[in-house]
Formats: C-alpha cells, structure tokens, sequence
C-alpha cells in the first residue's frame, strides 16, 4: 500500500482537468461493470461504485474522491433506483442509503488524503534520515583517519626520542646516567609500541580499544623485545571489554611496566618461567593482574634497582582512579612468586 500512494505521487501532480476527467471516465467504467453485473434492476445500486472513490482517492486526491462520489450517487439514483430516469428518491430507505453511502465515500477520500499525506512525510523523513545517517558515516570515518594520523604522528615522535636518548646512553661516560637514560628510552619505546596497538586494536573508528586484542598485541611485542632476558612464558587471560582509549593507554603503561619488572627480577639466571596477565570485569571495576611463579618479593618495592617502575604502575592506577596491591602469588611455596593486582572503575578519570 505504501509504495502505490508513493507511486500515485506523479498522478497527483496532473492539472485539474486530466484529474477530474480520469476520475469522470474510472465512474463510467465503474457504471458500465455495474449494468453488466446487475443489469437495470434496482438492487445494490451504489455498491460498484466504491471501487471508483478509492482509485480516485490514491491516484489522485480528497477533491476528486469527492467527485467520484457525488456523480456515482447522481448515475446511481437516475438509472437505478426508484422512480428510474428521473432525479428523485420516493423510498426513504433508499434515501437512508444514499445518505450512508456518501458518507462512507466522503470519510473514506478524506481518509486517503490524510494516508498519503501521512506516507508522503514519512518517504520524506527517511531519505533526510537516510542523508543523516551518510553524513554521520563520513565524519565518523573522518574523524578515524584524523585519529589514526594523530596516533602515527606521536608513535614517530616517540621512536625519535627514544632514539635520541639511545644515542646519548652510548655517549654517556657514567654508568648511572647510562643506565637512566637506557630504561627512558625503553620506556618511551614502550609508550610507542602502546600507541602502536591502541590504533591497530581501536573499534570501527571509534576512541575505543578492545582490551583482549590489545593486551595479547603488547604482550607479543614485549615478548619479541625482552624474552632474551629469560626463558619465561608470557600468558595473556583478557576478557574482552571496550576500554576508551585515553584509559588503555596507563592499562598499557602499567602491564609494561609490571611485565618488565617480573622479567628482570623475578627469574635470576636461566630460571624458568611464567608471567600470566589477567583482565576482567568485577561488578563496577575492572581488576588488573600480573602473576608471576618467580622468586617472591616483599611487594614493596623492586627485588633490585630503584623501584622506578612500581612507582610508575602506583601512579597510573591513581590516574584511572584505582589502586595497585601486592602479594604472592603462591605463598608458602619454594617460587611464591608476586602478584600484582590493580582495582580501578570501569568508568572514571582517564
């Protein structure tokens, strides 16, 4: 029904005079198939005549709907009820139904009308929907290259700073400052590599990152980097959940960190290994885990070295509005190993 009022739009743009002599001849037919069924009789005289009001209440509007009713009741009171050939009604049951039929034809051309006016607006607000939704579409995808740039531009910016520093560690004559500036600079490759992921793992075009992805893609990368450290398997046990990119980016920040703790201190020598990094959804938060079977630690600060990046993962938990503890992970045992667990909400300060 929709798509014939949408089609009778051209016929409703048709001057006056095509409209009203189409509607003339479509009641002429109407009369013609009328004589043909019921012959001269007086019986059903308005019956066929309802087709008539209804091809011209689609096809064209309200005005010759109208019309088809007033001439069909005219042709149906001259030629088919009593007294036939003359304009006048003697019975007043016919009147009655002469009465009842234009008032069903009126209310049936103004229903029509209000039909195609209803279906018309309504072509009208999906196209303007259908152009909204396109426009909405290329912004979206817009503004996802512009963020894709945005990201390569500081991933390049921040490989040439850690080069830089690269640079200056191997011209340093102290071994301190060596040191110092060799872990900013795997650091600052660390924040690279993140950035790296959180465009490679972002959502559709959103600023959103899908955590899993995420957290196997860098784990992968700080295998390929530090796995020369240790013979130490490195497990990722993610859910899966969309994290906004300003959060993923202290999540990665802090597994780096974390990882390359364990990596270092938790297996001395050739120990054998593994550090499993947990993430999933506890009511209202997300908790954060990195375990390891290694050696065990106080969790206070750092087996060796300064505990810079327990600081570090202290401080990006404060930024997502949680906090990082610590403990073994088996205690009681000859490895009770470390855990790291990290608490923040789902939703909160980036």
């Amino acid at each position: 029904m929709e798509r014939l009022f949408l089609l009778a739009a051209r016929s409703r743009g048709l001057p006056i005079w095509a409209r009203y002599s189409a509607t003339t001849l479509i009641v002429l037919a109407c009369f013609g198939l009328r004589l043909l069924v019921f012959g001269w009789g007086p019986g059903q005289p308005y019956l066929l005549f309802f087709p008539a009001v209804i091809l011209a209440g689609v096809f064209f509007d309200r005005g010759t709907g109208v019309y088809a009713a007033l001439l069909s009741s005219l042709l149906a009171v001259c030629f088919m009820v009593q007294p036939q050939g003359i304009l006048r009604i003697a019975d007043p049951t016919d009147l009655l139904a002469l009465l009842l039929f234009l008032a069903i034809s009126v209310f049936t051309a103004f229903l029509l009308e209000s039909l195609h006016i209803a279906l018309t607006s309504l072509a009208r607000e999906r196209t303007s929907l259908a152009a909204a939704n396109a426009e909405l579409a290329g912004v979206a995808k817009a503004r996802g290259t512009l963020l894709s740039e945005a990201v390569h531009r500081a991933r390049n910016d921040l490989q040439r700073l850690a080069a830089t520093l690269r640079l200056q560690a191997g011209a340093a004559v102290e071994p301190a400052a060596r040191q110092v500036l060799a872990e900013a600079s795997g650091r600052i490759m660390g924040l690279a590599r993140i950035n790296a992921r959180l465009d490679y793992h972002r959502e559709d075009g959103h600023a959103e990152v899908a955590i899993r992805g995420f957290l196997e893609g860098l784990i992968q990368d700080i295998r390929e980097v530090a796995l020369n450290l240790a013979p130490v398997a490195l497990v990722v046990r993610a859910e899966d959940h969309l994290v906004p990119m300003a959060r993923a980016v202290p999540i990665g920040l802090s597994v780096n960190e974390l990882v390359g703790n364990a990596l270092k201190y938790a297996f001395p020598g050739d120990m054998e290994g593994q550090v499993v990094i947990g993430f999933r959804r506890e009511g209202e938060d997300f908790i954060l885990t990195v375990e390891d079977n290694g050696i065990g630690s106080d969790g206070a600060v750092a087996p060796h070295g300064s505990g810079l990046g327990t600081r570090i993962a202290r401080a990006l938990a404060g930024q997502l509005g949680g906090h990082l503890e610590s403990g073994s992970a088996f205690p009681g045992s000859n490895r009770p190993g470390l855990r790291w667990v990290m608490r923040f909400p789902c939703h909160g300060p980036a």
